[in-house]
């Protein structure tokens, strides 16, 4: 093998392993619990010291600089553009709240994540997602749930457990170096004695279950089933001809939306805000397997929306309809 051969092969691995690490382009975020506590909602953020995502090809993609934001499952916020398999985290951050440094470092499991990386997620007929981002959650006791992001659907990936660092000294300084406020201050102002992480784990409890509409007019058309479940998923589910869907194994939802027509003049979309408090009390004595039924009920005229569990009437929140504006395949 000659000189040149030898520089030709050399290029060509180095241009195969760029198109390889490139060829998967996301976004990371990061996100907490919202809990208003002493006037800040904000009370659950948590502040980066290292934020590395580990990845199969060898470069390391990373967190956003800064602290988390957002809702649980929602960052609302954008970063860069990062690259390769994510198939794991070495990150390091400080909760103000709890007075404490975490170390998480740990591996996502390896083959759902080259999976992953080439799933699709049909949204209608004229959309699919791919894979576009990962989102860690930071709650109370070092908790951490990462969700997959495909678009508009987020999956959880699972939950890792961060452990305590106990000589922080050299971390602290570093991050509060340029801090306006010291550790102290910040202890002061946010700590909260009794944080835990149990109701975030109770979220994520999964159940067997459904959802099927009744309504009184025979034109109605429906369309989509939305899911935004309280673990922080996010599903869709665009309707077969009959309006119910399969028994799944899901976290219960925390808002039901659909959209549904009964006339090309009459398009609609309704939200179903349930009640935290009423639906696990609701669930807390059925088992994983048993299956329940959510049935939804449509009125004639399109003006009231009800929610059932296995034939009772559930209390909730409160239902919002709205005039629809989206189109389908299928449509009036």
């Amino acid at each position: 093998m000659n000189k040149i051969t030898r520089i030709l092969i050399f290029f060509i691995i180095i241009l195969n392993t760029s198109c390889n690490i490139n060829n998967y382009e996301w976004q990371s975020s990061t996100c907490q619990p919202l809990r208003e506590y002493k006037g800040n909602e904000n009370i659950y953020c948590v502040e980066f010291v290292r934020g590395d995502i580990l990845t199969l090809e060898g470069e390391t993609a990373h967190l956003p600089f800064g602290g988390s934001s957002g809702s649980w499952g929602d960052s609302r916020k954008v970063w860069t553009p990062q690259h390769g398999t994510p198939i794991g985290a070495d990150v390091i951050y400080y909760a103000g709240y709890e007075d404490k440094f975490y170390h998480l470092k740990t591996d996502f499991p390896l083959e759902e994540m080259k999976k992953a990386m080439d799933t699709v997620y049909k949204y209608n007929d004229y959309r699919n997602y791919r894979f576009s981002g990962l989102i860690f959650g930071f709650a109370p006791q070092g908790m951490v749930v990462v969700w997959k992001e495909y678009g508009v659907f987020r999956i959880e990936l699972g939950r890792f457990q961060a452990q305590v660092i106990k000589n922080d000294s050299e971390l602290e300084e570093q991050l509060f170096r340029n801090w306006s406020m010291n550790r102290l201050g910040v202890k002061t102002r946010d700590y909260l004695p009794d944080a835990s992480c149990a109701k975030w784990d109770m979220y994520r409890r999964r159940y067997t279950f459904r959802i099927k509409m009744e309504n009184e007019n025979p034109a109605l058309r429906l369309f989509q089933y939305c899911f935004t479940n309280y673990n922080g998923e996010q599903d869709i589910i665009f309707m077969p001809s009959l309006p119910a869907t399969i028994y799944d194994n899901r976290a219960l939802p925390q808002i039901l939306e659909l959209d549904w027509e009964t006339s090309d003049t009459e398009r609609f979309r309704g939200n179903i805000f349930l009640n935290e408090k009423v639906i696990f009390e609701k669930f807390k004595n059925f088992k994983t397997e048993d299956k329940q039924e959510f049935e939804i009920k449509i009125s004639k005229d399109n003006r009231v929306l009800e929610l059932y569990l296995n034939q009772e009437p559930i209390e909730v929140d409160s239902v919002r309809i709205y005039k629809g504006s989206v189109m389908y395949e299928g449509s009036y």
